[in-house]
Order: structure tokens, then C-alpha cells, then sequence
């Protein structure tokens, strides 16, 4: 029984370590992560903090910082969940350990008590040669035999167990130290996160200073956005008319047919528009982040990006429009197959309408916007489908 023991808690031990190793590597990769994307943002807000007034930016980029250190905590706070479950799966194999060695104790130390009595080797002869035939002087001598061989394996497993209190005990401190460090990561975030706050409120309250003119500034912009997806579902009908469509879906050629297909099949794994950056505003309907009674209604998402940042194709199509938007710069369309990728506020255009390009395909750079940053509307349509586009490109 104490042999199996034993050997359970030897399996224990490895699959410990194994799980524990598996379970924390996958939250490490999640935190580390979650801390790319944080350090990133760091830039963006330094970068926005050059603008010295309030901005819809600053208060965009430090939401989104607070979202991902409520993330981070959440990650933390499984991790320490998780490290309390392995403690108490130690403590407990180290009270059963502790229970054992002490019974073994107590009953070799009665053994080598009893062998003490019966240490006169001349006893054992006489005992053995007492015996009344030869098979009882046999198992007589075997039983002295087998005494010292159980004496010998007691001493084994008081060994081995010792052995793995060892092990379990350094697991433990391993765990403890573990624990208190990610408390502290813990506590650090709690900290970041009300100052963070703070800097948020503080951008809102100078932006709730100026409501007049930004509520003014952002009846435009809605006015601008219903104009272009107009001028967007205008160009659609026309371009499926040119296919020789009778209808508002564009006729596919036999190449156009493959493309389309493949863009389909491809949905969630679409390469982003831009290397790096967020999403600042999601597709449909959203409440503005300062005046909560204003709604913006986005045909697409809205990526804060670095400033001037490269935008590129999302997959291979054809240049099948560029042209100047008020409010949005330079529009570039890419057609692939029935479907079409729309790519906003482009100051510089690096390809030409006609043009075939392929998938993370330079195709123009970013104005700056308020801010000093920047940001790039990105659409995708089927036919006059217009679609969410974060559900077509692959979780960042």
C-alpha cells in the first residue's frame, strides 16, 4: 500500500508539473499579448498627447486601455484562482506524505524496538534449532530473514517519502511566490486603471466645455457619412449595371466567379488593413463616447492606427475606383469577385484604378487626423450588402 502511494504521488508530481506548465504558458501568451497591445496604445496616447488639447482620440485610445486592462486583470485573477487550486492539491498531498511517514515511524521504530530485544544472535540460533523438524527451523530462519528485509524497504519508503515532502514543498513555494507576484501585478493594474480614469474624465470634462461647436462638427460628420454611403451604393448599382447585371447583383466572368469564392471561404481570416491598431468605432449603430445622445451610424469600422500608417489590401482583387470623399480624403475600391473592400482617408495613393493588387498589398497612407494620429475607415460590401467587417478579418 505505501509503495503505491508512493508511485501515485510520484504520477502526481508529474502531471502537476506538465498541467501547471501547460496552463500557465497559456496564460503568459495571453498576457504578454494583452501587454503588446497596452504598449502599443502607450504610443498612440503619447503621440496624442502632442495635440494639446482635448480629443475625441485621447478619450477613444484611453477606453480602449482600460478595456484591456480590465482584460488583463481578469487573466491575472484566473492565474491566481488557478495557483490557489494547485496549492491546496499540494497541502493536501503533503498532509497524507506527513501522515504516512509518521505512521511508518512509529511502526519501524517498534521494530527496531523489537529486534533490540532479540539482538542476541545466539537467541536466534537456539530459537531455530529449538524447532521440532526441519521445515519449522526453515520458516523459523526465513522469518528473521524477511524481518531484515522489511526493516530494510520501511527504511526505503520513510526515504521516498521524505523525498517527495521534498518536492512537494519546494512546488509549494514555487506556487506561494507565484501567487504574490501576480497579486501584485494585480493591485498595479487597479492602479493604472483609476488613473486612467481620471486622465478620461478630465479629457471629457474640456470636450463637454466645447459641446456647442464639436455637436456641430459632428452633425457634419454624420451628414458626410449617409452622403458617401449613398455615393458608395450609387457607384454598386452602376458598376453591376456595367457588368450586364439585370439586377443590383454585379455578373461575375469565370475568374471573377474563383475570386469571389475564394474571398467567401475566407471569412474571420482576412489580414488587417493596417500592421497595428484598434478598433475605435464598430460597425452600425454607436453611442458617441463624450455626448451620449448622439448616435453615429458607421458603414464599416474605424481603426485608430499610428500616424500616416501604410494601408493595404485585405485580399488580391481590382482597383475599381479611387476618388475624393469631403471628410474622408481619398476613397480607394477594390473589387474581388461580388464583393468590395472600401478603404477611407488615404492622403497618398500608391496604385491606380485598373490596377490588380494582391493580399497585404501597400495600396496608400493615412492622413493625420485630430489627434495626431490615424485613422482609416474600412467597408466591405456584397453587392448592395453592406456587412460588419471585423467579421471578416482574423481576431487581432
Amino acid at each position: 500500500m505505501d509503495i503505491c502511494r508512493n508511485i501515485l504521488i510520484v504520477i502526481f508530481l508529474f502531471s502537476f508539473t506538465f498541467s501547471y506548465s501547460q496552463s500557465i504558458d497559456a496564460i503568459k501568451k495571453k498576457n504578454e499579448k494583452t501587454e503588446k497591445e497596452i504598449a502599443y496604445l502607450n504610443k498612440l496616447l503619447e503621440n496624442a498627447r502632442k495635440d494639446k488639447s482635448s480629443t475625441i482620440q485621447k478619450v477613444s485610445i484611453i477606453n480602449q486601455k482600460i478595456d484591456k486592462g480590465k482584460e488583463m486583470i481578469q487573466s491575472l485573477t484566473n492565474e491566481v484562482n488557478y495557483l490557489d487550486g494547485q496549492i491546496k492539491k499540494n497541502e493536501s498531498v503533503k498532509s497524507a506524505l506527513e501522515s504516512d511517514k509518521q505512521r511508518m515511524l512509529e511502526f519501524y521504530s517498534k521494530m527496531v524496538y523489537e529486534t533490540w530485544k532479540k539482538r542476541n544472535e545466539s537467541d536466534k540460533l537456539i530459537y531455530i534449532f529449538s524447532s521440532s523438524s526441519f521445515a519449522q527451523a526453515y520458516a523459523r530462519y526465513k522469518y528473521f530473514e524477511q524481518v531484515q528485509d522489511y526493516s530494510k524497504r520501511q527504511i526505503q519508503l520513510i526515504e521516498q517519502t521524505n523525498d517527495s515532502l521534498t518536492a512537494i514543498n519546494r512546488e509549494l513555494s514555487k506556487l506561494i511566490i507565484l501567487k504574490s507576484e501576480t497579486q501584485s501585478k494585480i493591485t498595479f493594474q487597479n492602479n493604472q486603471l483609476i488613473r486612467q480614469q481620471n486622465e478620461a474624465n478630465t479629457y471629457i470634462a474640456d470636450l463637454k466645455k466645447k459641446e456647442k461647436e464639436l455637436l456641430r462638427k459632428l452633425n457634419i460628420e454624420i451628414k458626410n457619412r449617409e452622403r458617401f454611403k449613398k455615393e458608395l451604393e450609387k457607384l454598386i448599382a452602376a458598376q453591376a449595371k456595367k457588368s450586364g447585371s439585370k439586377n443590383s447583383t454585379y455578373k461575375l466572368t469565370p475568374e471573377e466567379k474563383l475570386i469571389s469564392d475564394d474571398f467567401a471561404k475566407n471569412r474571420g481570416k482576412l489580414p488587417w488593413p493596417v500592421e497595428q491598431g484598434f478598433v475605435s468605432e464598430k460597425f452600425g449603430v454607436n453611442v458617441h463616447p463624450v455626448f451620449k445622445q448622439v448616435k453615429l451610424n458607421n458603414a464599416g469600422i474605424t481603426i485608430t492606427t499610428s500616424r500616416n500608417a501604410d494601408v493595404r489590401a485585405v485580399f488580391k482583387g481590382v482597383v475599381t475606383e479611387i476618388m475624393f470623399i469631403p471628410g474622408d480624403n481619398n476613397v480607394v475600391i477594390v473589387r474581388h469577385g461580388n464583393y468590395l473592400t472600401v478603404y477611407s482617408n488615404l492622403v497618398e495613393i500608391f496604385i491606380k484604378k485598373g490596377d490588380t493588387v494582391n493580399v497585404k498589398q501597400k495600396i496608400g497612407k493615412l492622413a493625420v487626423s485630430s489627434g495626431n494620429n490615424s485613422t482609416l475607415n474600412f467597408q466591405v460590401w456584397r453587392d448592395k450588402d453592406n456587412l460588419d467587417p471585423q467579421l471578416w478579418l482574423t481576431p487581432w
